[in-house]
């Protein structure tokens, strides 16, 4: 596989690994095994009942319109906890704002979990899969070892997701009223060779990764006719280019 750096002689490259640190091979081995959530049955599932958690009291957005959660109800999720614990069917919500999973207990009480997560499944109730996120990844923008990113596609070129939420206010024109509403918005990132960066998913910058593909990319997004904004439709190209 060609490196990025083959891309030098360009004026201005799409993207620019230069400020990146190198990861260990260990540490990445590390994180991208965190990643196969689904191969459950490897492991010894511990009671739900057995989780340990520091009871939250939930803050209420009542003059916000929207959630602070990815998904504003709970859903049916898988945990694997820092010392190895997996727990399975729980109820899960992930507060997008304070980049938090939390859980709901045998008696109805909200909690956090008392041991540090390393990777969760959420069941996504629109399209019946289960969305797979990871800590552990090297700092980037605003973003630390402890943020959680979705898991889109893991391979030697691996791609994240970042889904954030922020309040805005705006004012309709000549009102003194102030709506407030949660904004949500999404980023890229990608894992190759150790460095960790922030993309836009379009044609140049794939290319940018896979600089000896050109003509296999040019031809597979023709044939697909591949949306780059749908989260499925990159899975699949990613896929693709790791493999050939």
């Amino acid at each position: 596989m060609a490196c990025l750096q083959e891309r030098k002689h360009a004026q201005k490259p799409v993207v620019d690994f230069s400020d990146f640190k190198n990861l260990t091979m260990k540490y990445l081995f590390l994180v991208l095994s965190l990643i196969s959530l689904n191969a459950y049955s490897q492991y010894a599932l511990t009671p739900f009942a057995e989780v340990q958690g520091t009871q939250l009291r939930e803050i209420k957005y009542e003059d916000v319109t929207g959630s602070p959660y990815l998904f504003d109800y709970w859903v049916k999720g898988k945990v694997t906890t820092k010392s190895g614990k997996h727990y399975a069917d729980m109820p899960l919500k992930y507060n997008v704002m304070d980049d938090k999973l939390i859980f709901k207990n045998e008696n109805g009480n909200l909690m956090y979990f008392a041991e540090p997560v390393t990777a969760f499944e959420l069941l996504n109730p629109d399209l019946n899969i289960s969305d797979k996120y990871i800590n552990g990844l090297p700092a980037v923008d605003h973003f630390n070892n402890a943020s959680y990113f979705e898991v889109i596609f893991s391979g030697p070129t691996s791609l994240f997701k970042k889904t954030n939420k922020k309040i805005v206010e705006s004012k309709q024109y000549g009102s003194a009223v102030t709506n407030k509403t949660f904004n949500t918005t999404n980023g890229y990132f990608i894992l190759k060779d150790g460095n960790f960066a922030k993309i836009t998913p379009t044609k140049k910058t794939i290319l940018a990764l896979f600089p000896s593909k050109e003509q296999e990319l040019n031809e597979y997004l023709k044939k697909e006719k591949f949306d780059l904004k749908n989260d499925s439709d990159l899975k699949k190209l990613f896929e693709y280019l790791n493999k050939i």
